[in-house]
């Protein structure tokens, strides 16, 4: 039996956790500001075994409480947390009195009604509920946001999939999950497609392979025609026969001008009644389906003519943008301590815009809504009239309304260290209590005022059920679908006092569907002839013979047609897209992987043949470019690795105050590292840190006196000539207003050589440090309160008042208050002060040592990453004299998407400090001896070293060059040459990519426009970034050398060879591999859609709250991708389409990972390059490896290996 305990937090806001076996099992996000809280007595309980479905990676799953293997793991997936409730909204085998606990605020409250939380809703508000159902709540809440992506702030923007909630389902199924929630397109146009496939970009038999699973094998004859139905599919997708925006044939086949009319009358003789098409109906689904489908304000706007959406929606971004605001606004949010809801709660009583929105007695109503943000909530769906059953898609369906809002709370609501959210709590619920009260009045209202309803679901359906046609009626009416004579029907019933005459309105609706039903056959009749005619033309079918069409064959055809409508050809289109890529990029890898290497392999050269050095690029897209003409220079190998190398640290940069994340983000580091002045530069040193300090200064100052509000009207007369000379500068000569002012900070502050704190002091070290500072602390407070000076501050002194301080007895304790002159009082009076004001106490050592001991690297760490490092890129034997680990980041200005330019597996961050601490380690001697003792020989010749690449100037900086041996200053001296010209012709085919052409000999032009482009604070797009992004190759660079890949593919190093365990290439697939997919899915949405998944142009952002961007003065927060990153003129520069996953290594192995990680054959589409017959298989979904084009029938028979 284990106990249950409650742990409870200040200002009445609870926190529940359940505790199993002294194990914190299940903390629900705060619903308060963050306070020390203390465990409570718990109270015994007899837990009730359930049992959870494993989700599809067992990421979630959970076992029953008595598993020895997972003891106490309760409920830590939210459908299985559903399962342990009882239908009364009880948790299952727990006290009611127990899961209560103790309350911290109010008396106890008056029961709830007993039908509160049962399948029937009341319109009553509940006086009180329990903690189990505020608990069952959030789970529904939490099940609710899976549909949202999280959205990370805008300064680490994130490349993610938006529909990476979805990611369990097939990608259609997904996309159209994604369509229904977002109302957003899953697919390019099917024009777009077309226009591919008239430009050869499409192959006519990748679209019949894409169309074969849904063709049947039967066959009928078309006038003089034999088809078959994956003939007619392929005619209606390639020519547009159904879609509403092909324009009709300017002629007939065979130029007859009555060819259209005699089809028609054929057809209408031959089919008859039979008419092919489904008839319109009165509701687009069942009334008992209605909280399911839409929200209730969504249906008042479509059914009403109200705008509610758009009213909550311009609400929730007021108050949202304020709340969520950090640092942007002169004048912050009051109360936002409070948490989110109660802060709206305080403060929307005396909002004016309540009474404008026609909600009556809004202040007393805010007032009387419950304290907490959970039933506050719950009041809304039960006075709204939700049943349980529909509680997880309606809330869905009303975080989806705003999926960038959305999901930046659910980010932050999951960031437990975030300051922000420590100070200022939000999360989905509070959101939702808020959003849900106003729907709730606002539907209320509607209701009442056009239909004398109450606005609630039960009534709604029963108005829908009684009166079909008058529901028909408006909606179509509202939808402008109707004829001029029905709308003005419309019109009049609702602007006179009969707009509650349902019978009216029954009666009106009645007549128009009537007519409505009347002309649908002639409708069909007409479509179907003018499909017939598109059919014939398609086919080159004479005109004549399609008369001679036996009715049922013509019927059959026509069914064909209506079962495959324009919404479902973007799928098979992207197929078809996706297999003439495939096609031609295994192409033009065959034939290299079938070429002897011209240069060995690494780790197949001997000693002789080591290369001129060996640089070490991220996988981005963009590193392709520039890896391609370096090694066209000859003498160098490159390699590819994720770009923070391995090697996850939070980065302190010189004179910053705060660190900084650089790793995945689905990783957390350990280590901190910062960036030191080298010990030669001391006065240099402190000549930055009074620069910065003054720069400081005067920024405040000037922030102060823009905030202010009186100041801003001198500070216009008195500074605007100053704030004229950026204005002018950036806007006409950008390159000079850079360049002088580099001039001036070189003059003020001259470059200074810095170093990283890679190597961790020992525990001896660190305890030393901490005993030094503290004597320093405490001579500088005798100095100061008691005027000692000199010989008399005795390091034996200072060492005695430390040790009293600490509560260490000294036996010397009372020489120090003979010293000092002071009283038992005085002299506990300065102990006191020492422990609390500076820190010398047992609990701040301890929490000193924690970050000294966090700071740097032991000696077996940076072992271990540099070895993963190495052997992950297969690079563990035949090292050069240099090896390079080369970062990668961007330059542009007046950018708020910057960090998208930077490095993904940084954290979006640049990643110079990762790659300065991974050379730093792979240099030091103990590190080395190490590798030695692990098989992995590193000559004494060889030096690594760091380096970044912009990628916008492909210019690249070789850093700690202090470090660099004198024996290796000529080679430098060759490397830097050769890097420089690498960059000039990767500069120039950017420059054709950006339209900007320049001669192949005007060097010096390209290289101009590349600077331009990164100091031009106008410039909306400074480079492509990762677009057109396609494939992920894993595997040696022999493979891929020989290839223009022309930047389209990630490539990662990696030797299959070395790897007969498979553990590698499985890191591999489950990190670098799923963070590139999440990049070409970001880029695939926001090509697609760039208006819901994108974020439309950058001519219209606003940066809101240093979080992320808005479109004009209010809008969802922008979520994906800019305009201008993957358009070009509204066409699509980024050609979008699932990532392509090539990797060298037995198919067998490939498959054995795939089988421990089943997601992955949902994510990408993999291909195997077979080392044993160099031939590339396909992964079929089937679980077969097929010949890489999806046209060959070969299956890969090699045996599996044991892995």
């Amino acid at each position: 039996m284990e106990s249950l305990r409650y742990d409870a937090r200040d200002a009445g806001l609870h926190r529940p956790h359940l505790f199993v076996g002294g194990r914190n099992l299940y903390p629900l996000p705060l619903s308060g500001p963050r306070a020390s809280g203390r465990l409570l007595p718990g109270r015994r309980m007899e837990p009730r075994p359930v049992r959870c479905v494993h989700g599809p990676l067992g990421l979630h799953g959970y076992r029953s409480l008595d598993d020895p293997l997972r003891e106490g793991a309760w409920c830590q997936n939210p459908r299985a947390r559903m399962a342990a409730y009882s239908p009364s909204g009880r948790l299952r085998g727990v006290s009611q009195r127990a899961l209560r606990g103790r309350r911290a605020e109010g008396p106890p409250r008056r029961p709830a009604p007993q039908d509160q939380l049962t399948g029937r809703m009341t319109t009553r508000p509940p006086q009180a509920f329990t903690d189990a159902q505020r608990m069952e709540l959030r789970s529904y809440v939490e099940l609710a946001g899976e549909a949202i992506a999280q959205f990370w702030p805008m300064r680490t923007f994130i490349h993610h999939n938006p529909l990476h909630g979805l990611e369990t389902l097939s990608f259609e199924q997904a996309v159209a999950r994604g369509t229904e929630l977002f109302g957003a397109c899953g697919y390019l146009s099917n024009d777009t497609y077309r226009r591919y496939f008239r430009q050869g970009r499409i192959r006519e038999e990748d679209v019949r392979t894409a169309l074969h699973p849904m063709a049947g094998d039967k066959r009928v004859t078309f006038g003089s025609l034999e088809v078959s139905h994956q003939d007619v599919l392929a005619a209606s997708l390639i020519h547009g026969i159904l879609d509403p925006t092909t324009s009709k044939p300017s002629h007939t086949p065979d130029g007859d001008p009555e060819a259209p009319s005699r089809i028609e009358a054929w057809l209408a003789s031959a089919l008859g009644n039979q008419v092919v098409g489904t008839p319109p109906a009165l509701a687009p689904w069942p009334s008992s389906d209605l909280p399911r489908r839409e929200t209730l304000g969504a249906w008042c706007d479509r059914t009403l003519g109200t705008s509610i959406v758009e009213t909550l929606n311009r609400e929730l971004v007021k108050w949202a943008s304020a709340f969520l605001d950090e640092g942007e606004v002169s004048w912050s949010m009051p109360e936002r301590e409070q948490t989110f809801y109660r802060a709206w709660k305080t403060l929307a009583r005396h909002d004016l815009t309540l009474r404008l929105l026609g909600i009556s007695e809004a202040p007393a109503k805010i007032q009387a809504l419950p304290h907490r943000p959970e039933e506050a909530l719950l009041q809304s769906l039960m006075q709204l009239g939700i049943p349980k059953s529909a509680w997880e898609e309606y809330l869905a369906r009303h975080l989806s309304a705003m999926p960038g809002w959305s999901g930046y709370i659910k980010w932050r609501a999951h960031q437990s260290d975030h300051p922000w959210q420590e100070q200022f709590p939000i999360d989905l619920v509070k959101y939702l209590a808020v959003r849900l009260f106003y729907e709730r009045e606002l539907v209320d209202q509607a209701c009442r005022s056009q239909l004398g309803l109450a606005g609630n679901t039960g009534d709604i359906a029963a108005y829908i059920d009684h009166h079909p046609h008058a529901y028909w009626f408006r909606r179509e009416w509202i939808a402008g679908r109707l004829s001029s004579d029905a709308t003005a029907i419309g019109k009049n019933l609702a602007a006179s006092d009969r707009r509650h005459d349902h019978a009216q309105w029954e009666e009106a609706g009645r007549r128009q569907y009537e007519a409505v039903l009347n002309e649908h056959q002639a409708r069909a009749i007409r479509r179907g002839a003018d499909r017939l005619l598109r059919l014939a033309q398609a086919l080159s079918v004479p005109l004549e013979s399609v008369v001679t069409t036996a009715p049922s064959d013509a019927r059959t055809i026509l069914q064909w047609l209506e079962d495959f409508p324009p919404s479902h050809h973007g799928a098979v289109w992207l197929e078809a897209f996706e297999g003439s890529h495939r096609h031609q990029l295994l192409s033009e890898l065959q034939t290299a992987a079938q070429q002897p290497p011209s240069t060995p392999s690494l780790g197949e050269g001997d000693s002789g043949s080591r290369p001129l050095a060996q640089v070490v690029f991220c996988i981005d897209v963009r590193s392709e470019v520039f890896r391609r003409h370096l090694e066209d220079r000859g003498g160098y190998e490159t390699l590819g690795l994720a770009g923070f190398f391995g090697v996850p640290l939070y980065y302190q940069p010189f004179n910053a105050h705060h660190t900084v994340t650089h790793c995945p983000v689905l990783l957390k580091p350990k280590n901190h590292v910062r960036e030191l002045p080298r010990s030669y530069h001391g006065v240099l040193a402190e000549r930055h840190k009074t620069a910065a300090q003054l720069a400081e200064a005067a920024h405040t100052l000037l922030h102060d006196l823009k905030e202010n509000v009186v100041t801003p009207y001198v500070m216009v007369e008195a500074l605007g000539w100053f704030f004229s000379l950026p204005f002018f500068g950036k806007t006409l000569l950008p390159r000079w207003y850079h360049a002088i002012g580099r001039w001036l900070r070189e003059m003020l502050t001259p470059a200074m050589a810095t170093t990283l704190t890679v190597d961790k002091l020992s525990r001896e070290e660190a305890e030393e440090m901490v005993a030094a500072e503290q004597r320093g602390q405490i001579r500088e407070i005798l100095r100061a309160r008691f005027g000692l000076s000199g010989p008399t501050l005795s390091p034996t002194l200072l060492e005695s008042i430390r040790r009293n301080a600490l509560g260490q007895a000294d036996p010397t304790g009372s020489e120090v208050a003979a010293l000092l002159s002071l009283t038992t009082e005085n002299e506990q009076a300065l102990y006191r002060d020492l422990r609390e004001h500076q820190r010398i106490s047992p609990r701040g050592v301890s929490e000193r040592l924690d970050r000294i001991t966090q700071t740097g690297f032991s000696v077996s760490e940076q072992t271990y990453f540099v070895e993963a490092a190495l052997r992950l890129m297969g690079l563990t034997s035949n090292f050069s004299r240099m090896v390079i680990f080369c970062a990668h980041g961007s330059t542009s200005q007046n950018n708020p998407y910057e960090s998208a330019l930077d490095c993904g597996a940084c954290g979006g961050n640049q990643g110079l400090p990762n790659a300065r601490a991974i050379a730093a380690m792979a240099n030091h001697p103990a590190v080395r001896a190490q590798l030695l003792a692990r098989g992995i020989t590193i000559p004494g010749d060889t030096h690594f070293l760091a380096a970044q690449h912009d990628t916008t100037t492909d210019r690249v900086r070789i850093v700690d060059l202090e470090d660099v041996p004198a024996t290796h200053r000529k080679d430098l001296q060759r490397l830097l040459t050769d890097l420089d010209e690498a960059g000039t012709q990767a500069s120039l085919e950017r420059n054709r990519a950006l339209g900007q052409v320049a001669a192949p000999s005007d060097s010096r032009r390209s290289r101009l426009l590349a600077q331009r482009r990164s100091e031009d604070w106008s410039e909306v797009r400074p480079e492509w970034g990762l677009s057109r992004n396609s494939a992920m190759i894993i595997g040696r660079r022999a493979l891929t050398q020989p290839v223009d890949l022309r930047g389209r593919a990630f490539l990662h190093s990696y030797d299959h060879r070395q790897d007969a365990s498979g553990k590698l290439l499985e890191a591999i697939m489950t990190a670098p591999l799923v963070v590139a997919q999440w990049i070409n899915m970001e880029h695939y949405f926001s090509t697609v859609d760039n208006e819901v998944y994108g974020s439309s142009s950058k001519v219209y952002h606003n940066v809101v709250g240093r979080i992320g961007v808005m479109t004009g003065v209010w809008s969802d927060l922008r979520i994906g991708l800019p305009a201008q990153t993957v358009l070009n003129g509204g066409e699509p520069y980024h050609e979008p389409m699932r990532l392509l996953a090539i990797i060298e290594a037995p198919p067998a192995r490939i498959r054995a990972i795939v089988d421990r990680h089943p997601l992955l054959e949902q994510l990408v589409t993999l291909v195997a390059l077979d080392p044993q017959d160099n031939r590339f298989y396909h992964y079929d979904p089937s679980g077969e490896w097929r010949g890489g084009d999806t046209n060959d029938a070969r299956v890969h028979t090699a045996s599996h290996e044991g892995n």
